[in-house]
């Protein structure tokens, strides 16, 4: 399945790596639909937050939706800043093909019922298509993260749909509650000034990009084996690296480490240079930022200019934040 249109928030990952590595939380696995299709969840309107289980139908009757929807995932987390927990249901349409569900949905939407009124609220995804008219986000095992992303201390609603395919990219819409419904946070520029915002749900971390940035970096990113090859004792390394013009040249502008509390501190106490400096510390990791201790290019070259323009426009400790 193909889209017409790239759109959004390009999600930049190692050639090579397949979308739900570059997302890097266990994606939903669709599976278990390959020989039975669960039974439909029926959301009637009772005062009451019914059981949602991923992979089953769902029908909410005031909603309209498709008889082929489907929740893909769900989170009980409070969204609207009342303090009542609520439901975040993502869904989306399934076609079978062979007769197997498709690993992609179409027709993608974000639901919230609220913990405290019952009300359902739904926003749904749509894209602008190359002719100009609207299509529904479509994705690939898409999951939402929850977390404070406008800084307002409420929690707002990330959906990620993965597109595939080898470089596979990631389209983002981000959901924020006000007046009473789902507003795209991108949409009415809480992101300021086209900032990009680069998540890894696997590390727990999120970070806004400057918006000089874009067009002028790769993130590649690793975990595990692949992560202590590049630096000891490190759970996660993200690497965002200035690309030049032709694509052919790259050096780092910024790495960012995870590792574990007891490994940080063996880490740090070793005599020689110092890894990097701590951004944050919780559930018993320690975040790390590297920067380059030079200009890698000619000063006053055009490469030369640009790398200390865009590594002077981070602001790390205003930009980096911890998922929830």
């Amino acid at each position: 399945m193909k889209k017409q249109f790239a759109k959004k928030i390009p999600y930049l990952v190692l050639a090579g790596f397949i979308c739900a590595v570059g997302i890097g939380a266990p994606q939903i696995s669709l599976a278990k639909q390959a020989n039975s299709v669960p039974e439909m969840v029926n959301q009637q309107s009772e005062k009451t937050l019914q059981i949602i289980e991923i992979g089953q139908k769902i029908g909410v009757p005031e909603l309209k939706l498709k008889e082929n929807t489907y929740v893909l995932d769900y989170k009980i987390s409070d969204v609207t800043g009342d303090s009542v927990k609520d439901q975040v249901i993502l869904v989306g349409t399934k076609e079978k093909i062979d007769g197997k569900l498709d690993a992609y949905a179409s027709n993608l939407s974000v639901i919230v019922q609220d913990g405290k009124t019952y009300r359902y609220d739904k926003y749904d995804w749509v894209y602008e298509g190359t002719d100009g008219k609207l299509y529904g986000e479509l994705g690939r095992e898409p999951n939402l993260i929850i977390g404070d992303y406008t800084g307002n201390k409420v929690n707002d609603i990330i959906t990620t749909a993965p597109q595939g395919g080898n470089g596979g990219y990631v389209d983002h819409l981000i959901l924020t509650w006000e007046g009473n419904k789902l507003k795209d946070v991108l949409a009415k520029d809480v992101v300021a000034d086209n900032q990009e915002l680069y998540t890894n749900s696997q590390a727990n971390f999120s970070l806004k990009l400057p918006a000089s940035w874009k067009g002028y970096y790769k993130a590649s990113q690793y975990a595990g084996a692949s992560a202590n090859k590049i630096i000891p004792l490190a759970k996660h390394v993200v690497q965002f690296d200035y690309t030049t013009k032709d694509r052919k040249d790259a050096e780092m502008l910024l790495m960012i480490s995870v590792f574990s509390k007891n490994d940080w501190s063996r880490l740090s106490s070793e005599q020689g240079p110092s890894v990097g400096s701590v951004i944050t510390e919780a559930n018993g990791m320690v975040y790390v930022y590297t920067t380059p201790q030079s200009n890698p290019f000619d000063p006053q070259s055009k490469d030369g200019k640009l790398f200390d323009q865009l590594y002077g426009d981070l602001n790390i400790g205003k930009s980096f934040k911890l998922l929830k």
